[in-house]
């Protein structure tokens, strides 16, 4: 399959394929390539020759993959993580990456809610319930959210449309981030804690923090232990990439 001068496309569902080829064109009339499954060494083949591969979070793009992407010039994600392509590698071979820096912020933060609203007015056990015919209240007494202190794991993009939406609920608002923000705590109507006392004080915690090396485990058996009984903790934050078993 000769890729020459061409983007090859993987990770894509249909629908991401029926609006790249309008921009890209199709392989019959010498546009792009697309594919389903991800990047791997032992499907290197697909993108011989290609100047651009266009991946998303299940691909692994390392020195084996490059090794054997001749002409390869650019690596693009569609996501925000890049744990998945090894930038040394990369910058060694001559080949530069390029991620999307922030997307979906306020999707992810409503996304946030729906799950702590889901928990706080046991929404989940209603319906199990109304499925099997069962219309009994007993042990779905939920709790409001006004009043409640939420602590918010970083405070970038998604974070911040966190903060604006427990504000809506009347919270109180604690926040932590590696590198806090000068102005943002007045403006949003926050406190900067350290993440031990966020855990000590809330009533619930939301993640919103990249992976990588800092943030790994950052929740632990300690920080678990800190949090109050019956506290809830809730994870929209992507993990470390892995590959799908077949």
């Amino acid at each position: 399959m000769d890729g020459a001068g061409r983007i090859a496309f993987f990770e894509l569902e249909d629908w991401e394929e029926a609006r790249l080829r309008k921009v890209f064109g199709g392989e019959e009339d010498g546009g792009a390539l697309y594919f389903r499954e991800p990047l791997a060494e032992k499907n290197i083949a697909l993108a011989a020759g290609c100047w651009c591969v266009c991946v998303f979070i299940y691909s692994k793009v390392g020195r084996a993959e490059l090794s054997k992407l001749a002409g390869l010039k650019l690596v693009a994600t569609r996501s925000t993580g890049y744990d998945h392509i090894d930038l040394a590698a990369c910058g060694e071979a001559g080949v530069r990456v390029c991620n999307v820096p922030y997307y979906g912020e306020n999707t992810v933060a409503e996304h946030t809610f729906a799950l702590l609203l889901s928990l706080s007015r046991k929404i989940h056990v209603s319906y199990e319930r109304t499925r099997r015919a069962d219309f009994s209240i007993e042990g779905l007494r939920g709790f409001d959210l006004r009043g409640r202190t939420i602590g918010v794991v970083g405070t970038g993009h998604i974070g911040q449309h966190a903060i604006r939406m427990a504000r809506g609920f009347e919270m109180e608002v604690i926040a932590h981030d590696a590198f806090p923000q000068a102005g943002l705590e007045e403006r949003l109507g926050f406190r900067y804690v350290t993440l031990d006392e966020l855990c000590a004080r809330s009533d619930i915690v939301t993640l919103h923090v990249p992976y990588n090396k800092e943030t790994h485990h950052m929740i632990n058996a300690g920080r678990l232990a800190m949090m109050r009984k019956g506290a809830i903790l809730l994870n929209t934050a992507r993990g470390g990439s892995w590959t799908p078993t077949p």
